[in-house]
């Protein structure tokens, strides 16, 4: 459900992603990052790939709202929530790693973009959750 916002792309509530950028700034592998608009962020990592990035504030962003995004959008990489009160389901983790596409809060982002395979990055809660499950 997008955070109160019945519109796609669903935009900030503060109307900007400056924390994403700023952290995109100033990451050791990220040597470029630029708004593409809608949400949409081009990602140029040191080693020359480029992630398409969608940034959002999606109160719990599931599979309906990845199939939204994707439907809107082409080559996404990256799906970033981009506020401590949304999270993602996981079964939208384990849906989007099928298809390489990574879903993260900022902090998660960070730690992934340092592997080349960073969609299929899992914080230590995370994989915790998902090998007690059978599920990786």
């Amino acid at each position: 459900m997008p955070a109160d916002n019945k519109f796609f792309p669903w935009p900030s509530h503060y109307g900007h992603f400056n924390f994403f950028e700023r952290r995109m700034s100033v990451h050791s592998r990220v040597r470029e990052c630029h708004e593409r608009g809608g949400g949409i962020y081009e990602v140029i990592c040191e080693s020359g790939a480029i992630i398409s990035v969608f940034v959002c504030e999606c109160y719990s962003f599931g599979v309906a709202e990845y199939m939204e995004v994707v439907k809107n959008f082409e080559n996404i990489g990256a799906v970033i929530i981009n506020s401590n009160w949304c999270g993602y389901t996981e079964d939208v983790k384990l849906h989007c790693r099928d298809e390489r596409v990574g879903v993260f809060t900022i902090g998660d982002f960070m730690a992934a973009l340092n592997r080349p395979d960073f969609w299929l990055y899992l914080n230590g809660n995370e994989e915790k959750r998902l090998r007690e499950r059978g599920l990786i």
